[in-house]
């Protein structure tokens, strides 16, 4: 899938990796420090006595089987914090993108002041007139009444997060068991609270990403030429602009920044010519 690295993106993208990495540094350190501390199991003294050079240790005023008892749990605390958060990252990127379409008024800003994550790549395929994979809906669909479920009712499952465990496609369900190692169906069960693991985190990391390409690539088609043009103008101007003030610099600059970041849409010399003289370059 061939996307467009406008800013926008970029910037979500960038977001996505860091919070990818951190919780993953997190899981592992939890697990590490989990290990590390069996070496000293069966000890009565408390962890600022044994560690007392590790920052905020006196916060964990606890002896070393306590300490390991709350690691072992850290993985499902670390996910249901890194699950809302993806998607909250993703909720960020896809109002962005929705407010491409109302710069060329495929939507008003009352649809776009409306979208939600429950209906936000709905208002997107009206607009741009394009379809996003149903798997992938689906299963951000799941994720967000999962996200509801964490966050408003202590983990206990909604009656809409019932129904759209049990009503997967089987191509949805499957998929959905080959990232997380548990099918839907059995994550959510009646009257019992979900617990996340790293599986959910990796599914909200993968399905965010596909939906944000998918998204990129409606936008290519949607957008006019002209917009893209001028978006690469508005990008080089706040990252290079004050490197390269003087309009010679920046026609010479600017095919280079194109092929860089915006290869798949092929500009030629005088769209870009074009685009910076509305730029007022």
């Amino acid at each position: 899938m061939s996307v467009v690295f406008f800013s926008a993106y970029r910037n979500h993208e960038n977001a996505r990796i860091e919070a990818n990495n951190a919780m993953m540094a997190m899981l592992a350190g939890s697990r590490l420090a989990e290990h590390m501390l069996s070496l000293t199991s069966g000890s009565k003294r408390l962890l600022p006595e044994i560690f007392p050079a590790v920052q905020h240790v006196d916060r964990m005023n606890l002896r070393v089987d306590s300490a390991r008892a709350l690691l072992a749990e850290a993985e499902r605390h670390l996910s249901a914090m890194a699950v809302p958060y993806t998607l909250a990252l993703h909720e960020d990127y896809a109002v962005t993108c929705l407010k491409l379409l109302q710069r060329v008024s495929l939507i008003n800003s009352q649809g776009v002041k409306a979208a939600s994550p429950k209906n936000m790549h709905h208002k997107f395929e009206v607009a741009a007139g394009v379809s996003l994979s149903p798997i992938s809906v689906e299963q951000f669909n799941f994720l967000r009444l999962l996200r509801n479920a964490i966050i408003h009712a202590g983990g206990l499952p909604s009656s809409d997060l019932m129904d759209c465990a049990t009503s997967f496609t089987k191509v949805g369900a499957e998929h959905w068991e080959r990232l997380t190692g548990i099918r839907p169906d059995a994550l959510v069960t009646a009257g019992n609270k979900i617990t996340l693991q790293q599986g959910e985190l990796v599914a909200a990391l993968a399905v965010t990403k596909s939906l944000a390409d998918q998204i990129n690539v409606g936008l290519q088609s949607a957008l006019p030429r002209e917009v893209w043009a001028d978006l690469l103008c508005e990008d080089f101007e706040t990252e290079l602009g004050d490197k390269h003030r003087h309009i010679n610099q920046r026609l010479r600059k600017l095919p280079g920044y194109a092929r860089q970041h915006f290869s798949v849409l092929r500009f030629s010399k005088q769209e870009l010519e074009k685009a910076a003289q509305r730029a007022a370059w």
